[in-house]
């Protein structure tokens, strides 16, 4: 889990980087690296789905997919956690 922080960080740095660079609007990169990170949580956790196809699919799924699916959901999560911060960051500082 310290290792998605990291990441985003990393990767957080990366993108002010290239945001300055290429002299682009940065809080709009951000924003949108955010929603992008926070949907592949969603779509691979499986919650963006009705209650009645959640049910049917923990029901038949593998126990090793099931934790396959929470811990790359949180994994991106985590990750998406510097984005967001630095998003703020830019949005209310700078």
């Amino acid at each position: 889990m310290i290792k998605s922080i990291i990441g985003g960080f990393i990767l957080s740095f990366i993108l002010l980087l290239g945001c300055t660079i290429a002299n682009v609007n940065s809080e709009t990169v951000f924003f949108a690296v955010f929603i992008l990170l926070v949907g592949l949580a969603i779509i691979i956790s499986g919650v963006a789905v009705s209650g009645d196809r959640m049910k049917a699919n923990l029901a038949t799924e593998a126990k090793t997919d099931k934790k396959w699916r929470i811990t790359n959901s949180v994994n991106l999560m985590l990750a998406a956690a510097p984005v967001l911060g630095v998003f703020l960051l830019i949005h209310y500082f700078i």
